[in-house]
């Protein structure tokens, strides 16, 4: 595991060091953003490299625009669309663009995904009881819609809705496992097409990596049975996020999470950790539940010229519900990272994160856990 996670690392520093700032063509960038010299889209391409035992030797291709829309000044937000192509030698394929647009001087948002995938995922079963060792996978391939519109007519408070479209195709699974004995609803798979209302305040001083500021955000779904949806179920959570400056360019940023979903929710569309911003440590979907709760922080500091690091500790509490907090122990992770930051200005970064929780895991991604 030790050798695995030391390759990673020098792998992505290599592509770092390689590839730090590939220009694209201005042709390529839509000619509704603004590329006059004070905001001039910029755009990184990182090629990388990564291996797992579950996808064998895997290589692709990440990159970053940042922009402006037309008519914007250099004190809005900036606007960003990440896009990722990967390929493993086990025959599966990830392709994503994740967006967030500002326009109207931040008081327009457009926020969403674009993807598709021919990938697996882990099963544990479901609830904070399942044993690392009823892990198995099950292959699926979907494609993915994901938009989301908010809008600010008072300072700093955002409300908005939008849609979530997956169509979630389970091409195998183990006919030994507890997947395909217990039958969780969405077990064979399924379409899901669920509104989305949302309302957050958000006063952070930037959104790629944030020194100071608060975000507070709370977001409901419900799955539209009558329109293209398999499912009938409602999911709602809670992302307050505090960052306090300190000095020498030293940051403590805080993040208390909670998800709750109905008991007709797919098994696959339930709240779970682990991920690359929340519980970094655990293993993909170690804990899928019907409530989650997570409460992590982390000190952010420099440590030569472009690179930042980061050490952060997570707890994680997977309840029966959540009047039962206190019913079970918390499940602890910690790690540390390192940052690289293309884009001073802006504060855009790729970041490489080391962290154990059930196991040591590695995440390579961009811009900070949250």
């Amino acid at each position: 595991m030790c050798i695995r996670v030391l390759k990673a690392f020098l792998v992505s520093i290599a592509c770092l060091l390689t590839y730090p700032d590939i220009a694209i063509s201005q042709s390529t960038v839509n000619d509704s953003i603004n590329v006059t010299d004070s905001t001039e889209a910029k755009n990184t391409i990182l090629p990388f490299l990564f291996f797992l035992p579950e996808t064998g030797l895997a290589f692709g291709v990440t990159g970053i625009t940042t922009f402006r829309l037309n008519g914007e000044s250099t004190a809005s937000r900036p606007s960003q669309i990440l896009y990722s192509a990967a390929y493993t030698l086990k025959n599966q394929l990830l392709l994503y663009i994740p967006y967030e647009v500002y326009k109207n001087e931040n008081k327009v948002r457009y926020k969403g995904e674009i993807g598709f995938y021919k990938y697996f995922y882990n099963f544990y079963g479901i609830g904070g009881e399942s044993l690392v060792d009823n892990l198995e996978n099950y292959d699926v391939l979907f494609p993915r819609v994901d938009f989301n519109y908010s809008r600010s007519d008072i300072e700093n408070v955002f409300i908005g809705g939008g849609f979530k479209y997956d169509n979630f195709d389970i091409t195998s699974i183990d006919s030994t496992g507890k997947l395909f004995n217990e039958q969780p609803i969405g077990y064979e798979g399924g379409q899901k097409f669920n509104i989305l209302l949302n309302a957050f305040y958000d006063n952070r001083d930037n959104v790629f990596s944030t020194s100071k500021g608060l975000y507070a955000e709370i977001r409901y779904e419900k799955s539209l049975d009558f329109l293209l949806s398999d499912f009938d179920y409602w999911k709602y959570s809670i992302d307050i996020r505090y960052f306090i400056p300190i000095k020498n360019d030293l940051v403590i940023a805080s993040q208390l999470y909670s998800a709750t979903a109905s008991d007709d929710t797919p098994f696959f569309d339930m709240p779970y950790i682990s991920t690359p911003a929340i519980a970094r440590g655990y293993s993909d979907r170690r804990y899928i539940n019907y409530n989650i709760v997570n409460l992590q922080s982390e000190l952010r500091f420099p440590i030569w010229r472009k690179i930042k690091g980061a050490t952060f500790i997570s707890s994680s509490l997977i309840p029966e519900s959540i009047s039962k907090l206190t019913d079970q122990s918390a499940r602890l992770s910690y790690g540390i990272g390192v940052r690289y930051e293309v884009d001073k200005k802006e504060k855009t970064r790729f970041r490489l994160d080391v962290a154990y929780g059930d196991k040591l895991n590695i995440y390579l991604t961009a811009n900070e856990a949250f």
